[in-house]
């Protein structure tokens, strides 16, 4: 059992049990645990105990592979390695259908629209910034993407769901710090935390020009409200046999 699976059916466990129902502003109704917290370690630690240093296209290949398929989870090979692959393409678009997300997570990181202080629109990639901020010290706080534009966002009912991520590195191990303010948890979580791990994986490989003995160690995963909609709930009890 990989990582973000022993995580994913402890959680369905404990929403199932300790869950409160409850009616979203869009009328969903989902079973809800708030304030979440835990730690994900490097999900290629069930392939190299030693830590030794993993290929990303070995990797990927691994996952469309079926390699960190999860029972009872929907998204699984090629499907699954596409999510993660997202954050190879940095020319993310806005999607134009009005029924579709008007975001993606790899766009908010890699392609973000912001507004400088002298009220001039720039588009940022995140990712680079958070690199060149540890590049020049590697203790730095200061290595943090922002998913939500506040100007952009503020009348969209589809705001970002993944809101703040941090990377930190002490002591040679890298490890993400990230905060989702709304997660699904039957449906998306496994697959979005496949996402945030590439993202460490691809983030350190690229500091360890820099710091060669750098080590991903993990991600630690923050939510407001983890939840199951109504539609997923007898699903979600067969994963874990309740």
């Amino acid at each position: 059992m990989n990582s973000i699976e022993f995580v994913w059916k402890n959680f369905l466990k404990e929403d199932i049990t300790n869950g409160t129902w409850h009616v979203k502003d869009d009328g969903d109704e989902i079973l809800e645990i708030i304030d979440n917290h835990c730690f994900i370690p490097n999900i290629t630690n069930m392939l190299f105990c030693n830590g030794e240093d993993i290929n990303l296209e070995i990797f990927l290949d691994m996952v469309d592979k079926g390699v960190f398929n999860i029972d009872g989870y929907p998204i699984k090979d090629v499907a699954l390695g596409s999510y993660a692959r997202q954050l190879d393409d940095s020319k993310q678009i806005y999607l134009d259908d009005e029924n579709s997300f008007i975001y993606t997570y790899p766009e908010r990181l890699l392609n973000i629209c912001q507004v400088n202080r002298f009220g001039n629109v720039v588009n940022e990639n995140q990712v680079d910034t958070i690199i060149n901020r540890l590049v020049e010290y590697s203790g730095s706080n200061r290595g943090v993407a922002n998913l939500y534009m506040c100007g952009f966002d503020k009348n969209e009912q589809h705001i970002p769901c993944l809101n703040f991520v941090q990377v930190l590195i002490r002591n040679n191990e890298l490890c993400l710090h990230i905060m989702f303010r709304s997660n699904d948890l039957y449906s998306a979580f496994p697959s979005n935390m496949l996402f945030i791990q590439y993202l460490g994986l691809k983030i350190t490989e690229r500091l360890k020009e820099t710091y060669p003995l750098l080590k991903f160690k993990g991600v630690y995963y923050n939510s407001t409200s983890l939840h199951i909609y109504k539609g997923d709930y007898e699903q979600a009890k067969k994963v874990v046999g309740l």
